[in-house]
């Protein structure tokens, strides 16, 4: 009797540990692990597993977190006293979530919804990596004298916006290129921004354009880099091809108007309501701050003026 009143606080209680088969998985790839059940010193009815996958993220100094998933594991069940339990675990991994990042981490946490009894839980870290040809992309951007920034990779409300400065051949021309992208079957789809360190022909300092990587390219660095430059010293020589119309001062896209489909983040995103982001990005009184991050106009990007933006 005594041990039952005990395990209804949890002491000597069942408990659950989940056992991820590696700390860090690829988009689209399946995370696979396992529940270990550890009976108490009596015997429990256990209600339910469930298991949540989360989401932080850091907008404007802000920690928000957030459910992307939550799956049920098993239903009702009795879990006799010392003895122990294995259960598979297995999920799909979107394409379309953040990769981890310096504002971007996720979590795995397990319930052991005990009956008549304190709940157990268990918080697992786990890490969201792009796919390699992601990283060659990376790559290739360093081999075209672009460095990625501290701040790269973060969430603008709509997308996983990246971030690079450039080191050699554009460092007196450019001040940084950024891009949001969508992982597709047959290549990456990238929409490039370019920001000039001096006011362009154009009377504006931004540049955008859409550009699209095979997976062919992607597997060949040294192309890969010599079409970059190509691209960025294309947008520098002609910037009435890619001027964003009405651009008012916005940067690093707007998240209203700059929707990609299957964009990174794009799945996120839809978490988010209108109403938090508006708080979030501006307080309570919607006012605009003068931050980098929330100078969001209404001027969109348009691949039509021009030449179309595929190479």
């Amino acid at each position: 009797m005594f041990k039952r009143m005990m395990a209804k606080f949890g002491i000597g209680a069942a408990k659950v540990d989940f056992v991820l088969k590696k700390p860090a998985y690829e988009l689209g790839e399946t995370v696979i692990g396992e529940f270990v059940i550890t009976g108490g010193a009596v015997d429990q009815q256990i209600n339910k597993i469930t298991v949540d996958f989360n989401l932080k993220v850091r907008i404007m100094g802000k920690e928000i977190t957030q459910v992307v998933a939550s799956l049920p594991v098993h239903a009702s069940f009795v879990m006799r006293a010392k003895e122990r339990k294995i259960i598979p675990f297995t999920y799909e991994l979107p394409f379309t979530l953040l990769i981890s990042r310096e504002t971007v981490s996720y979590t795995m946490t397990t319930q052991l919804d005990i009956a008549g009894g304190a709940d157990h839980f268990d918080q697992d870290d786990i890490r969201i990596l792009p796919p390699q040809r992601f990283n060659q992309l990376i790559q290739a951007l360093a081999k075209s004298g672009f460095r990625e920034k501290a701040d790269s990779g973060f969430f603008n409300g709509q997308s996983q916006v990246f971030t690079f400065a450039p080191t050699s051949h554009f460092k007196n021309q450019v001040d940084e290129i950024a891009f949001i992208s969508a992982l597709e079957d047959s290549g990456i789809r990238l929409r490039l921004e370019l920001k000039s360190l001096s006011l362009l022909p154009t009377g504006k300092q931004r540049l955008r354009r859409e550009l699209f990587l095979s997976n062919e390219e992607l597997t060949d660095i040294n192309a890969m880099s010599n079409k970059i430059v190509d691209v960025v010293q294309q947008m520098i020589d002609h910037p009435q091809k890619y001027a964003s119309p009405d651009q008012t001062g916005a940067e690093h896209f707007d998240r209203h108007h700059d929707v990609m489909s299957g964009a990174m983040g794009g799945f996120v995103a839809g978490m988010f309501s209108g109403w938090m982001m508006n708080e979030l990005l501006f307080g309570e009184d919607e006012v605009e701050s003068t931050d980098d991050r929330t100078r969001f106009d209404n001027d969109g990007f348009d691949i039509s003026d021009g030449d179309g933006g595929d190479f």
